[in-house]
């Protein structure tokens, strides 16, 4: 059976990397198309033998919704945040499934949705893994956190539409990636930046997460450190794992979906602290700062200092200090 295939996002950071396994792996019998913006976006896929399909940006739902009827597996890589356009792509294969045709959601969320307020607020010290019910946990509160809310959305959505969806939660992403377009990721690459603009590293507050736990076992001093880490994976491991969820849908084979498709991928763990000493030990080397010890900034200082309106402190503080 042929499977037709669109991916948003195919020039960024995630979703270049996914096209490019894709094209790598050559699985048989599909056809793969993506949404693009630009005229350069256009030439830069069709080089790679992707048929590129323009479209406005991620309000033009119609379209969207459109282009989603037209095939049978969608993979998401774009904002996680814009629930309008998400559920555009889960209607269009809705539609898809009316026609008698299979029909997958693959969604780009993060951990980050998991993420806590350990500094401006109570740290929640629960963990969750796949195995567990995460969409249950998500449900409870889908407004505390806007990727929350669209993880919620597109799994009620492709059960009521009879699409299968996939929830996929990749941690802090390290390494350069491989497609066409954007190949640095976002967390990193940019605590490197605002400790290069200050000449010396930073970190938000003091970069160690948490330091208590509630687990199905008894609480452990190593297990307390465990938990004051984010989780780590590769780009390419990243783009390996959509490759592989691909390979099992291509193959027939069962694949838990819906309010049981949540992935967590994981490959290691670090702190935020450990990376800004990382940071802070590789700028003194090079002459960009005269210490090795990173400086602490409360949220106000570390949001002022990162200048993007649509990131607040509430926001910076999941994003690079919750556990």
């Amino acid at each position: 059976m042929a499977f037709k295939v669109l991916i948003t996002g195919a020039t960024g950071y995630i979703g270049g990397a996914v096209l490019t396994q894709f094209l790598a792996t050559r699985h048989p019998g599909i056809s793969i198309s993506a949404l693009v913006r630009s005229e350069k976006q256009e030439e830069l896929l069709r080089d790679l033998g992707v048929t590129p399909i323009r479209f406005q940006g991620l309000d033009d739902v119609v379209v969207i919704r459109a282009q989603a009827a037209l095939h049978d597996v969608v993979v998401s890589c774009t904002s996680t945040m814009d629930k309008a356009s998400c559920i555009a792509l889960v209607e269009g294969l809705g539609e898809r499934r009316q026609q008698g045709r299979p029909a997958y959601y693959i969604h780009t969320s993060g951990t980050s949705n998991f993420g806590d307020h350990p500094i401006t607020g109570s740290p929640d010290t629960h963990i969750l893994r796949d195995v567990d019910d995460v969409f249950g946990w998500e449900q409870k509160d889908p407004s505390a956190w806007s990727v929350r809310e669209v993880d919620v959305a597109v799994t009620v959505t492709g059960e009521q539409l009879g699409v299968k969806t996939f929830i996929v939660n990749p941690p802090i992403i390290y390494g350069i990636g491989n497609g066409p377009g954007n190949k640095l990721s976002i967390q990193i690459p940019t605590l490197t930046k605002l400790s290069l603009a200050t000449n010396q590293a930073v970190v938000f507050a003091d970069g160690k997460g948490v330091s208590s736990c509630t687990w199905p076992q008894p609480v452990t001093t190593q297990i307390v450190n465990v938990l004051q880490l984010w989780s780590v994976t590769h780009i390419s491991d990243v783009a390996r794992f959509y490759d592989m969820l691909l390979g099992q849908i291509i193959d027939g084979k069962s694949v838990a979906s819906g309010k049981s498709g949540y992935y967590f991928l994981d490959a290691g763990e670090v702190s935020w602290l450990q990376i800004s000493q990382a940071i802070a030990h590789v700028g003194k080397s090079r002459g960009h700062f005269e210490s090795e010890e990173p400086k602490a900034l409360n949220p106000d200082e570390f949001t002022a200092l990162l200048g993007k309106p649509s990131l607040n402190a509430y926001k910076t503080e999941v994003i690079w200090a919750s556990k």
